[in-house]
């Protein structure tokens, strides 16, 4: 592999270089050679390589060595222009043809190097402006590691252990950039990597919610890969619904108290505790009834009606917590009631004041012959204020 740094260091010290002039050439020579022995910076075999090569490729390849980016790869530094495109129009494409094989090593490392920090913007810019420099090899070697990435996604929501430390490990599993990416370098070449991530999804999306929220990101970022498959771009749409839902669970604050109330139970190893905790919970739920029965027959009916309406909904909303319960086990399921009771009482017992009273004053009210007017600006307001929070 030419070592190209060694054009860098003798443009700095021989002015206004010409590799086409023999005299050059000489003095170019001996200023490395007298570099090699002083510092050791670089090897003799390297010098001779370069020197070859300096004295047997066309004059024309200084045009493709003169572009900033180009410049920079070949030199070991990592480019910093690569979102200002290019002008080839003076550089004919078989020289471009003839440059590939010998940057195609240089090519490779600066493709491994943005792969490893997460460089996708910069894969991408270089992608779209300068996929005439691959060669063959180099576009194979390129896809081989965006395959091994895919690879490592799968592999790890099949695991499904902890998805949070996943994602914090390998952040280009939920970045969408990297599945455009994927899109650019070739959509037909990736097409089944992504319809096996999102089908490894679906097969694991009975796990924990924190799990579930990383999950949902994935299908939001795969979303972002333009696939080849028509059926695989309609599988992929038909699931950021679920997305959305999933990357919502924790957000809000009645999810987020679901959430801990029911990983507190989930979590807890002593069985005796969680049989006790259960008991008091479903105890103090009863005994909410006695006391609405002295209220009289109305209160009863009333507060029967709101609780069946927010267990509805509490189950409905909630009941994911809980999924990665066993229902064979006589203690979890009696925890995942007591759980839902809680999560009830907890995140709705403003709502079961609302309703309860709310319904009462209206029967009343129309007992009386009367319109319940009074009932209608807080109703219309509560109602609003749930819609515009019902995904948060």
């Amino acid at each position: 592999m030419i070592n190209f740094s060694l054009r860098k260091f003798v443009d700095e010290n021989i002015s206004h270089f010409d590799p086409g002039n023999p005299q050059d050439l000489i003095r170019a020579e001996k200023l490395l050679k007298a570099e090699s022995k002083m510092n050791q910076t670089f090897s003799i075999n390297e010098i001779e390589e370069f020197l070859d090569y300096l004295k047997n490729q066309k004059p024309q390849f200084e045009h493709v060595l003169s572009l900033p980016v180009i410049k920079s790869i070949y030199h070991d530094v990592y480019p910093e222009n690569l979102s200002k495109k290019p002008d080839l129009r003076e550089i004919p494409e078989h020289e471009i043809e003839e440059f590939r094989e010998i940057f195609s090593s240089y090519l490779e490392e600066f493709i491994s190097v943005s792969i490893r920090n997460n460089q996708w913007q910069n894969l991408i810019f270089f992608q779209q402006f300068y996929s005439q420099f691959f060669s063959p090899e180099s576009l194979d070697f390129y896809k081989e590691l965006l395959h091994d990435k895919n690879d490592l996604i799968i592999s790890g929501i099949i695991r499904n252990d902890d998805m949070v430390i996943f994602r914090k490990n390998y952040p280009f599993a939920v970045d969408k950039k990297f599945y455009y990416l994927q899109s650019l370098v070739d959509n037909f070449e990736f097409d089944q990597d992504i319809l096996t991530i999102n089908n490894a999804v679906a097969e694991n999306q009975k796990t924990s919610v924190d799990n579930k929220v990383v999950l949902g990101e994935i299908l939001t970022a795969i979303f972002h890969f333009t696939a080849a498959s028509e059926i695989t771009r309609n599988i992929i749409r038909q699931n950021q619904t679920v997305a959305e839902d999933w990357k919502n669970q924790k957000s809000g604050f009645f999810n987020n108290l679901a959430y801990r109330i029911a990983n507190y139970f989930a979590d807890s190893q002593n069985s005796v505790f969680v049989l006790f905790l259960s008991i008091v919970i479903l105890g103090l739920y009863l005994l909410s009834y006695f006391f609405v029965i002295t209220s009289g027959s109305n209160a009863i009916l009333f507060y029967g009606i709101a609780n069946a309406i927010i267990l509805y909904l509490a189950y409905r909303n909630f009941k994911y917590y809980f999924n990665f319960f066993n229902p064979k086990d006589l203690t979890e399921t009696l925890a995942k009631l007591a759980g839902t009771l809680l999560i009830t009482l907890t995140t709705g017992f403003p709502l079961l004041l609302m309703i309860g009273f709310g319904i009462m004053y209206a029967i009343i009210s129309v007992s009386g012959a009367k319109f319940p007017a009074g009932a209608l600006l807080p109703l219309i307001f509560l109602g609003i204020r749930l819609f515009k929070n019902k995904d948060k």
